[in-house]
């Protein structure tokens, strides 16, 4: 009867709220059809009046539940390269930016008629750090080279501000987070999902929607973007398995049954454990968020983004810090100062290497079961990848004869392979040369991005030498830097640089000062001995979080990604009430 009790306790702890197992479902199909309808060029509108009959809609649903459209917003936040908004607006429009404007605009309402259902935060000195940007930016216009240009893209940053104060108003805690996280995870598994759809099609043939092709960028711009939202989604999985780690018996299995070996030399799992035990509602969910992890870990394999995969590493090392110094608040006990408290957790005798190690396993686990996955679904050499990070970069070749024994395995420029009468191929015409009786084989030769990086640094660090103060404007700066070979503008590749270009020193430092507060902050809280008794789970998100904006960020230039703002959102949030985290 055992085996009854526990299936009815699961389910009695399954039910969910109806209402927002309706509105998960509708986030989930509301992107799915925005990702068709963008694919087949039913979007963006064709026309004003579509466009506005459908925005009305969304504000007659604003009105009557702002927070269903904020939810909304949340779930469209992957959302980056489908457009709404018909020529006749002359600007681009994402989805997560409509559903942040219907809502801004409904609380708005709601606040003047004095209807507003919650208080608003309190705000400090570093919630001026985002609009010092935004005004920065439009300051910047005085030296831009194109000012009609950089004024429309400071309007653009500007919007992004005003979505930090959104996210700010509607998530002010720790359990507000937790409300909104599963609309956040459910676009990003139909986002990976997409993904992993476009390479399949890559390798059979068909059209994939890439715009590199054999690398997916799913409903961003480009892979190594993708690369950057998969990373920050690692970071809340993970804070997830972390958060339901300290509820579950999986967890505390390993500890909890090794003295019952040592006193009676039998196996636990035939005496001491039972297997029912486990299949309740808070393993289930652990087990889940490892199934997930997974998926993660294929799609953001998929992507051949190494900028993302340093970020990931830079995630997972926070993720098994907090395992591993999860007694941090005894290590510091009865020390009144800050720096006798660090030494104290710095002594590696004391810190939990079974619960780290463990974690660590089941991690190694989840990314070998992802690459046994993803490997047959890519053209690339992952492991030559990789290791290009060394400055040498494998390309596929083909050649009119057996050239193998000719063509050296290092060379300095393709342009070298047409005296071996061979010539350098895209992945996806390997199986055309092959048929054509053509010899394809794999040769090194130094990465153009090192070259190309390097050439973007240089020009960048000129053009800020050139104006140190108010930058070059948004909009200005691939004016400046050119375009790659698919036609696209070139950015800074490097988000501090970004942002230095764009918005001036004013701009940049007050970027710097919101993400060093934050980084400083979170450190603080985590030393602090007041969080004895508190489980880590938002410190965790925020130190994580942190780690995917910011290292991933360092060569590319995701200034303008919508959940990046909303992460410095909720992290301030947190930190606000870092007391209780």
């Amino acid at each position: 009867m055992e085996v009854f009790k526990y299936i009815e306790k699961f389910f009695k702890e399954l039910q969910f709220n109806p209402t927002k197992l309706y509105l998960i479902l509708a986030n989930v199909v509301l992107v799915s059809f925005a990702i068709w309808f963008s694919n087949v060029g039913l979007l963006p509108f064709k026309n004003f009046g579509d466009f506005a009959v459908f925005a009305v809609l969304a504000l007659i649903l604003g009105l009557y539940r702002p927070g269903w459209t904020f939810l909304f917003f949340v779930g469209a936040l992957a959302l980056e390269n489908i457009n709404l908004a018909p020529k006749e607006i002359g600007l681009s429009l994402r989805p997560y930016q409509f559903f942040g404007f219907i809502t801004a605009v409904a609380l708005l309402v709601q606040a003047l008629s004095k209807r507003l259902a919650f208080s608003l935060p309190k705000f400090a000195w570093y919630d001026a750090m985002p609009i010092v940007f935004a005004v920065a930016g439009f300051l910047s216009v005085l030296g831009a080279t194109n000012k009609g240009m950089s004024f429309k893209q400071s309007i653009i940053a500007l919007t992004f501000v005003a979505l930090y104060f959104l996210t700010r108003i509607y998530v002010q805690s720790f359990d507000d987070a937790k409300r909104v996280v599963l609309f956040f995870l459910s676009t990003g598994l139909v986002v990976m999902i997409y993904s992993i759809w476009q390479n399949i099609r890559f390798l059979t043939g068909a059209n994939s929607f890439e715009v590199m092709l054999g690398r997916p960028n799913g409903t961003f711009t480009e892979a190594d973007w993708l690369g950057i939202y998969l990373v920050f989604l690692l970071s809340i999985i993970l804070t997830i398995i972390f958060y339901q780690s300290k509820k579950t018996t999986i967890s505390n299995f390993p500890a909890r049954n090794a003295s019952h070996i040592e006193a009676g030399g039998q196996f636990p799992i035939s005496k001491q454990f039972s297997i029912i035990k486990f299949l309740n509602f808070q393993n289930a969910l652990l087990v889940t968020s490892y199934g997930f992890l997974i998926v993660v870990f294929i799609t953001l394999i998929l992507t051949v983004s190494r900028s993302a995969w340093v970020g990931a590493v830079f995630v997972v090392v926070v993720f098994l810090k907090f395992f591993l110094l999860g007694n941090y608040a005894e290590l510091g006990e009865g020390e009144r100062s800050g720096w006798k408290r660090l030494l104290n957790i710095l002594k590696m005798q004391k810190w939990q290497w079974k619960k780290a190690g463990t974690q660590a396993l089941f991690v190694l686990l989840a990314l070998a079961v992802a690459l046994a996955i993803a490997m047959p679904l890519t053209r690339f050499q992952l492991a030559s990848r990789a290791a290009s990070t060394a400055g040498f970069q494998k390309i596929t070749v083909a050649c009119h004869s057996s050239a193998d024994n000719i063509v050296p395995q290092k060379i300095l420029n393709v342009d070298e392979l047409g005296g071996y009468g061979c010539r350098h191929i895209n992945l996806e015409d390997i199986e055309k040369e092959k048929a054509l009786g053509n010899m394809v084989i794999e040769v090194d030769r130094p990465d153009p991005n090192v070259n190309i990086r390097a050439g973007i640094y240089q020009k960048s660090w000129q053009q800020i030498k050139l104006h140190p103060v108010f930058g070059i404007g948004w909009g200005s700066i691939s004016q400046i830097l050119g375009t790659d070979n698919r036609g696209a503008g070139l950015n800074a590749s490097n988000i501090f640089l970004e942002v230095w270009l764009g918005s001036g020193l004013l701009g940049m430092l007050s970027f710097v000062m919101l993400l060093g507060y934050i980084l400083a902050l979170s450190i603080g809280a985590f030393l602090d001995n007041g969080n004895k008794y508190k489980n880590g789970s938002a410190l965790l998100f925020v130190m994580a979080g942190w780690a995917a904006v910011v290292f991933p960020n360092l060569f590319n230039s995701g200034i303008f990604l919508g959940f990046v703002w909303s992460y410095l959102a909720v992290a301030i949030s947190l930190l606000q009430n870092h007391k209780d985290i």
